[in-house]
């Protein structure tokens, strides 16, 4: 049996994605794999907690809970939205989470589609983590911001990371990133992303699998999707044709929303939302402003329904 730890951040306005995030995961695990989840989270409460340890109860995975006080980031570059400084809590994983050498970051945007098993154990000799390369670092990048101080090939996506938390704390990293939020906290435009890539000498590559974008992973035609424009500069047609065809994880990141918050939710993301907790299916106001919001947009964005992927 092999332990693959894993951890996910997020508060109580997300906790249907991370509900999802997480049973689509153990849903595809395999039968050798056990799964050892760590919850980082601003304060939620024992009802909830106790929701989410319904999705592991009778199994052979664990969950564990670890609050982060507000004055950890309390005065940190955010916004009101979607980045509060929860994004920020996947840079204490060495300092919160001592006891472990490694493990794996995901965000909560996202549907596991494979065991997470052989990702979690690729080589990280010299590298603080692994990451999906996002396009070439250069000024004339067209997604991220660039950074002259990162020399880095590639800007790489900070939604999954394989972190040697061994060498993180050999590295001090967690003083390290704080020393660069107040060097580049103004300037920083995605927070974490630009952060962990600035702050980063060496990252190891993890497959485009593992970051799916919704608009590649629905696309007929790869090349005319709305993200093509930025992930050519790293990735070959058939490198994200063979990604949307056998995706580990979708991504759901766009100017679509996320899935409970639109209309017609993808159908392979319903049918795992219907099996949660009804704690965890719990809207909030700014879902359903986005989900009516989303009524005019979204039919004509989608290149392909949700049941034809399936």
């Amino acid at each position: 049996m092999l332990d693959v730890d894993v951890m996910f951040c997020f508060d109580d306005r997300i906790l249907t994605g991370a509900g999802v995030s997480i049973l689509s995961m153990l849903d595809h695990a395999d039968e050798d794999t056990r799964y050892r989840i760590h919850v980082m989270h601003p304060g939620l409460s024992k009802n909830i907690q106790s929701a989410l340890l319904e999705l592991v109860e009778g199994s052979r995975h664990k969950m564990n809970f670890y609050h982060i006080p507000a004055s950890r980031f309390r005065d940190v570059p955010k916004n009101s939205g979607s980045w509060t400084e929860i994004v920020y809590y996947r840079l204490l994983a060495s300092e919160i989470l001592s006891g472990l050498s490694r493990v794996i970051y995901s965000d909560v945007d996202v549907f596991i589609k494979k065991d997470l098993a052989s990702v979690f154990e690729i080589d990280l000799s010299d590298c603080e983590w692994g990451g999906v390369a996002a396009e070439r670092n250069c000024p004339d990048a067209i997604m991220h911001k660039y950074f002259p101080e990162n020399s880095k090939e590639f800007i790489y996506f900070s939604g999954f990371m394989v972190m040697n938390l061994d060498l993180m704390r050999g590295n001090d990293a967690v003083n390290r990133y704080f020393s660069g939020i107040e060097e580049f906290g103004r300037r920083l435009k995605f927070f974490d992303l630009d952060l962990l890539n600035i702050c980063t000498t060496q990252v190891a590559r993890v497959p485009f699998s593992y970051c799916v974008l919704e608009t590649i992973y629905e696309a007929n035609d790869v090349t005319s999707a709305r993200d093509y424009g930025f992930l050519q500069s790293v990735y070959s047609v058939a490198e994200l044709e063979a990604a949307r065809d056998k995706p580990a994880i979708i991504h759901y990141a766009g100017k679509r929303g996320k899935p409970w918050q639109r209309r017609d939710v993808p159908t392979d993301f319903f049918s795992v939302e219907r099996r949660l907790p009804k704690r965890l299916q719990r809207k909030t106001f700014r879902d359903f402003r986005k989900r009516w919001l989303s009524r005019k947009g979204q039919a004509h964005l989608m290149s392909r329904t949700p049941v034809e992927r399936i």
